[in-house]
């Protein structure tokens, strides 16, 4: 059984080395296909044992980068794949690696593909670093491939499974990402445009370029095309993107924009019952209603406490795909001024002492 990890970058000098150093005791080998590097990408990679650079004529279509490093694995022997980015650094799994491999293989006779759970850093708001947790589809079997020229995915349709592989990643506090990454996106939607998914990722982008308008209009299609689809809401981009959606109608902050978040609220709330996240949007979003016509929608603040003590009840769990502290953390901070706003400060002095009590990291 060999397992490699395959990787596609550019200019990436500042973080290659920490990412292959992180990867190394864990794979075969690593391939590392450089799509035209201009800085010490390439000079840094050939310094490392078992790892095997390529080079590929940028065609911009990540999918075609990709699936030429994929190639590139199996040429290598690999019956897995783990696809990495520079800007994604490897976690010491918690339990051997290959006799995972072997047990599933066992169990699932080769019809399997493995997901990367991630820490994503990347700044709120107030401009301060959180990390949220997601699952990517990414230990793949010989002969899957990719589809789709930006944030292209695996075509797979077998089972998927949690494997033991984690990784931190920092490529979120790039500024200038989303402004990458928005050509390809809308050409992406020019040539497809009934995916969700790239309206889903053109709404983020903009989100995160701080273009408030757009980030509704594209996330806002989005939520147009998976509405009322029950199953839709079992896919985590999919809760993810409403919740997105959530926050970039609350910042808009419009009489029209205020009332279509309190719809959409209500119309998910059966979809995320144990979901910290949600509950948390709905704590902070009730409270920006009361704030925005305190008349009209006063009746909402003492709505607050319940969801935020929701939130507690919930914790953080590593299998859901949340924010780090919307079950912990994060709520009773919030609990505490909404005690302290309501004059209850005994209760707010707990709040705040069980914030530092579990102010963890994933």
């Amino acid at each position: 059984m060999k397992i490699n990890a395959a990787m596609i970058v550019r200019n990436e000098a500042d973080r290659i080395k920490r990412c292959l150093l992180a990867a190394g005791p864990f794979f075969d080998r690593i391939i590392v296909v450089d799509t035209g590097s201009v800085d010490d990408t390439c000079d840094i990679v050939s310094s490392f044992e078992n790892t095997s650079l390529y080079h590929f004529d940028w065609v911009d279509d990540f999918s075609a980068a990709r699936n030429f490093s994929l190639q590139r694995s199996e040429d290598w022997g690999a019956d897995y794949s783990l696809v990495l980015d520079a800007d994604e650094y490897l976690r010491k799994p918690e339990e051997d690696i290959r006799l995972f491999i072997e047990q599933a293989e066992k169990k699932y006779a080769g019809r399997w593909a493995g997901y990367l759970t991630r820490y994503d850093s990347f700044r709120n708001e107030e401009g301060n670093i959180d990390i949220s947790r997601t699952r990517i589809t990414r230990l793949l079997p010989r002969g899957v491939r990719y589809s789709g020229i930006i944030h292209e995915q695996p075509v797979f349709d077998g089972i998927k499974i949690y494997t033991p592989f984690e990784a931190d990643h920092d490529g979120y506090l790039d500024t200038d990402k989303g402004r990458r990454d928005l050509p390809y996106l809308l050409k992406a939607i020019r040539e497809d445009p009934s995916d969700p998914y790239l309206y889903y990722q053109a709404g983020a982008a903009y989100k995160s370029e701080k273009d408030k308008e757009q980030a509704v209009r594209y996330l806002g299609s989005f939520y147009q095309m998976i509405a009322g689809i029950p199953s839709a809401f079992e896919i985590d981009y999919v809760r993810d993107g409403v919740i997105r959606y959530l926050y970039a109608l609350m910042d808009l902050n419009t009489e029209e924009s205020m009332t279509r978040a309190l719809s959409v609220t209500e119309a998910v709330k059966g979809y995320y019952k144990d979901n910290s996240d949600y509950w948390f949007f709905c704590g902070v979003f009730y409270m920006k209603l009361a704030l925005f016509d305190t008349r009209r929608y006063m009746s909402y603040v003492p709505m607050i406490e319940g969801c935020y003590k929701r939130c507690i009840e919930i914790g953080e769990d590593k299998r859901t795909m949340t924010v780090r502290g919307t079950g912990s953390f994060k709520a009773y901070h919030n609990l505490g001024l909404y005690y302290q706003l309501t004059g209850d400060e005994k209760r707010a002095r707990e709040c705040f002492k069980k914030e530092k009590e579990t102010g963890i990291d994933f």
